[in-house]
């Protein structure tokens, strides 16, 4: 698991499933915070990337992930303001709702998510896939040719592109 007291880091599905993917949970193993998902990220994991469940599964098990509820007052009530909005899906909201309830760092691609999210927390601390995957090449976690490729896989064979031609240039 990332390192212990760190910075929690509560990410959505799309961030998550990036990894799942390409079978490299391990990459966020390695990255130097611990990342937890919502019940509401686990379920459209469980829904729409039933492939990715299974990954998911072990990740839960292994202690790799943590999965939490949003269940206190005052992440139901930042969740019910986001998913009332019908902008973003339960998973976004979970996150962000949660992520913003306890100040912990959100993992998240989507916009029109990273928007809401920061008017209701302006400090929150927002990552990417693009961020993580650039803080393990500079944590030596991975090597930049390594990075490139699972870049080029993720445009290839699962739709994700990153405006970059290498992660070089974010080094």
């Amino acid at each position: 698991m990332g390192a212990e007291g760190s910075v929690i880091v509560i990410t959505d599905t799309s961030v998550l499933v990036n990894f799942l993917r390409i079978d490299r949970i391990d990459l966020i193993v390695r990255y130097p915070s611990r990342f937890a998902i919502t019940d509401h990220v686990a379920a459209e994991i469980t829904d729409h990337y039933p492939d990715q469940r299974v990954r998911l599964d072990a990740a839960l098990a292994a202690g790799s992930i943590e999965q939490l509820s949003v269940s206190g007052d005052v992440e139901l009530d930042l969740f019910r303001q986001l998913s009332e909005t019908h902008r973003l899906g339960l998973g976004e909201s979970a996150a962000i709702a949660y992520a913003c309830a306890h100040g912990h760092a959100l993992a998240i691609d989507d916009r029109t998510a990273i928007k809401q999210a920061r008017r209701l927390r302006p400090e929150l601390v927002v990552l990417g896939t693009q961020d993580i995957m650039v803080q393990l090449i500079r944590d030596g976690a991975i090597k930049l040719d390594e990075a490139d490729r699972i870049k080029g896989a993720w445009a290839t064979e699962h739709r994700f592109l990153l405006a970059i031609a290498s992660f070089s240039e974010l080094l």
